[in-house]
């Protein structure tokens, strides 16, 4: 059988785990498989763990026969898990192209029971936006991961936790490597296959993406994942100080964040959660808490302090307990409920703004560009 020409069989095999969910419809109506076939294949690439094409159940030798020779199938694997003395994971996952990426798991334990296993998945190989005091940030932009990655970072995951803690994954975050919103097709995409009843991940419900606060894409996802909830880091309310610490906030208005997150809520019902790294006299003082709680004036919010783990690279240091005590009470006073995260996985680089990992090559290529060893080769 002979098809069309088009730029997505121009170069064959198609790997299968690089389509966007737009590119699986059009790529299939080329292939004139049935309705039936095209959700066998996508259900053995989106839902399970199939790498072999002659393997997905449900295609006669025909069909089996097409797409051994136009399609291949990529997987990510398990390539390194290191364990902290908290009882947090470290998990490195290598995608098909070499590059490692990075998700962290997380335990929490009460009163000797397991209450909550949570994963933070990573979005991108690096970052774009460059925030001072994030070791991701000093990696630059390498690329984005497809849906099908992302999926597989949380299959693993769940294969890890179930592995090591004999339970599930009952949460989801979008908050290693990378800015989720900078690669809303794949995030959105990725959310999509997971309202799948065979789908990874936990329900929608249990689900949080974090963002520096790209205002389009918030408005996009209260429209199109409306129960999935959102995390804003804002680090402070003050926008020059806010921009000395994230360059990208000079294009990501606080006016047009906030604008974002009153649309955000009044379409999902939901509060956000405001993230706001303490940095010692950076953005701690009562004043940035003042401003802070003017700026978020009658939204009804949650605020989410995070302690400022150690990163090489940057001159941040973490503020003293006084100062984040005076912090909290401010904000309180406002009415504002207030939680602390400390970071977990601390000791192996796997807290708030310490996860920074490439592939071999790139890390050469990183030493060299920043006169610095970043890590012993792989």
């Amino acid at each position: 059988m002979s098809y069309p020409q088009h730029h997505l069989l121009q170069n064959p095999p198609v790997d299968l785990t690089q389509l966007s969910l737009a590119e699986w419809d059009e790529f299939f109506g080329l292939l004139k498989l049935s309705s039936k076939s095209k959700l066998c294949v996508y259900e053995a690439v989106f839902h399970h763990e199939i790498s072999d094409v002659g393997g997905i159940p449900g295609l006669d030798d025909s069909e089996i026969d097409i797409l051994q020779r136009l399609v291949i199938i990529r997987r990510s694997r398990e390539h390194e898990l290191r364990r902290s003395l908290d009882g947090s994971y470290r998990l490195t996952i290598e995608l098909h192209d070499g590059h490692l990426a990075e998700t962290v798991i997380i335990p929490e334990w009460q009163d000797g029971e397991l209450r909550k296993c949570s994963a933070s998945i990573s979005s991108q190989i690096g970052c774009f936006f460059g925030c001072s005091f994030c070791a991701t940030g000093r990696m630059g932009f390498h690329r984005n991961l497809s849906a099908s990655e992302l999926l597989d970072q949380i299959r693993i995951a769940e294969s890890v936790i179930r592995r090591e803690l004999k339970t599930d994954l009952t949460h989801l975050y979008f908050m290693g490597m990378g800015e989720p919103m900078h690669n809303y097709r794949s995030v959105s995409d990725a959310l999509t296959v997971m309202r799948g009843d065979a789908a990874p991940g936990p329900p929608p419900s249990h689900i949080t993406i974090s963002t520096v606060g790209l205002f389009r894409q918030i408005r996009m996802l209260a429209v199109d994942h409306p129960e999935v909830r959102l995390a804003v880091s804002i680090h402070s309310a003050d926008q020059d100080t806010r921009y000395q610490i994230m360059p990208v906030s000079s294009r990501l208005g606080l006016p047009e964040i906030r604008d974002a997150l009153v649309y955000h809520k009044r379409q999902t019902g939901l509060s956000p959660t405001i993230q706001y790294l303490m940095m010692d006299g950076v953005n701690d003082s009562p004043d940035d808490a003042r401003n802070l709680a003017r700026y978020l004036g009658d939204l009804s919010a949650n605020i989410t302090l995070i302690m400022f783990n150690q990163v090489t690279e940057a001159q941040q240091n973490r503020s003293e307990q006084e100062k984040t005590d005076r912090f909290i009470n401010e904000l309180e006073q406002a009415s504002f409920p207030v939680d602390i995260r400390w970071c977990y996985g601390e000791d192996i680089e796997a807290g708030c703004g310490q996860l920074k990992v490439c592939s071999r090559e790139d890390r050469i290529s990183m030493s060299m560009r920043h006169e610095q060893q970043t890590g012993e080769p792989l």
